[in-house]
């Protein structure tokens, strides 16, 4: 069986300061985690400013193993006309940190445009983008994240765009839930659930977003009413051994997002 690593997003504490909240995650037990440099949202990291080996350094001497993944400065290929430039400058920074995926999602689309024009702004964007990918050995990990990512067919169409080499899946468990629900703001005809979703497309799964919603806001995985527990036994049992990072939208006050980070590393120690 699999051993994955288990960590955890720094937007969990995304209104608080990076130092702030890599302590917080280093003491909640973690020995990995993830970040994103998307700018008032999450403005842990700049990739115009910040300097990738002095935050590398910065997760060594606090002790982690490794960062798992960054969330791309404009990381939305349909909505987002400077998209490629952003998306290629986050994997330039996150080779020089030793970071070894980027993500980035499809994002919403614009009603005035068809599903037709929408997936070819799709494949002209991404594939500058795999090409830096290749230079820089740093893989595209796409997440459910926008019209078409969230259901299977979507998820594979775009795959076939890349090769395992450059492009992967970060699989995100809530926001396939969601959207098959009709709670987050893309188009999506119901008929899929995370975990029918994630079968599909587990072979090329190099990182996973463990998130689960109750009550309309982000809690501890396993609490609430997506199928978490589910989609980790798929992983497990398909030999992944990537990261199994908690999520939350970083909604919550510091001390309640701490103990969410305490309790879900609790949690995810049965499947790492």
């Amino acid at each position: 069986m699999s051993t994955m690593k288990i960590g955890c997003g720094t937007v969990s504490f995304r209104r608080y300061p990076l130092i702030d909240a890599l302590k917080a995650i280093r003491n909640a037990g973690y020995e990995y985690f993830e970040t994103q440099a998307q700018g008032s949202f999450c403005p842990h990291v700049d990739v115009k400013k910040d300097d990738p080996q002095k935050f590398q350094k910065l997760a060594q001497d606090l002790g982690f193993k490794g960062i798992t993944g960054l969330w791309s400065t404009d990381g939305a290929l349909i909505k987002v006309d400077n998209c490629v430039e952003n998306v290629c400058l986050c994997l330039e920074w996150a080779q020089a940190a030793g970071i070894p995926c980027v993500f980035l999602g499809d994002g919403p689309k614009p009603p005035e445009i068809s599903d037709q024009q929408a997936w070819a702004i799709i494949e002209s964007r991404l594939q500058p983008i795999l090409e830096t990918a290749a230079k820089t050995g740093v893989k595209i990990a796409i997440e459910p994240h926008g019209a078409f990512t969230v259901t299977s067919q979507g998820l594979l169409k775009i795959l076939a765009l890349g090769t395992p080499e450059t492009l992967g899946v970060n699989y995100d468990t809530a926001n396939v839930h969601n959207a098959t629900f009709g709670q987050n703001p893309w188009q999506h005809k119901p008929g899929f659930d995370e975990v029918d979703v994630l079968k599909s497309v587990a072979d090329r799964v190099i990182h996973c977003h463990v998130k689960d919603y109750s009550n309309g806001k982000s809690c501890t995985p396993g609490t609430g009413i997506v199928k978490v527990a589910q989609c980790l036994d798929i992983l497990k049992n398909s030999g992944y051994t990537g990261a199994i990072s908690l999520e939350t939208e970083g909604e919550h006050d510091f001390q309640q997002a701490e103990q969410i980070a305490k309790d879900a590393f609790q949690f995810l120690a049965k499947w790492g």
